[in-house]
């Protein structure tokens, strides 16, 4: 496992105790978590996911913003998901999704942390199977 930067302890602990393995790597100036085996909702066309998170320079006073998907995934139903691009990353090509953060639901430092992050993806990847 890679761990080319240091996660905090509580972001450790938090993923340790969700069952997560991940990695820390530096790609360009930026910081990225990698998930593997993110599950993924039934109605997409896969299961799991290796999950992307860039890491803010300031975190975790500076939100983290979106997050990326490796393979990208789709609707079972064929129904076009917005705000989706490609990003090469880790050698590999990553779907972005563009979800942020809004003033209802805004990043809220010293509270939010990785693990908070991660919920709020599974509440978009919720979402868009709802619609």
């Amino acid at each position: 496992m890679r761990k080319a930067f240091q996660l905090s302890e509580e972001d450790e602990e938090c993923l340790a105790q969700a069952g997560l393995s991940w990695e820390a790597i530096r790609e360009g100036d930026a910081n990225w978590l990698i998930l593997p085996g993110h599950r993924i909702p039934d109605g997409y066309n896969v299961s799991v996911a290796t999950a992307a998170l860039k890491i803010p320079p300031k975190y975790p006073d500076e939100q983290i913003d979106m997050v990326y998907f490796d393979p990208p995934i789709a609707l079972r139903t064929g129904r076009v998901i917005a705000n989706l691009s490609m990003s090469p990353l880790d050698g590999k090509q990553y779907q972005q999704w563009s979800r942020h953060r809004t003033a209802a639901n805004p990043w809220r430092p010293g509270i939010d942390n990785v693990c908070t992050h991660l919920l709020q993806v599974d509440t978009w990847l919720q979402r868009e199977i709802n619609r």
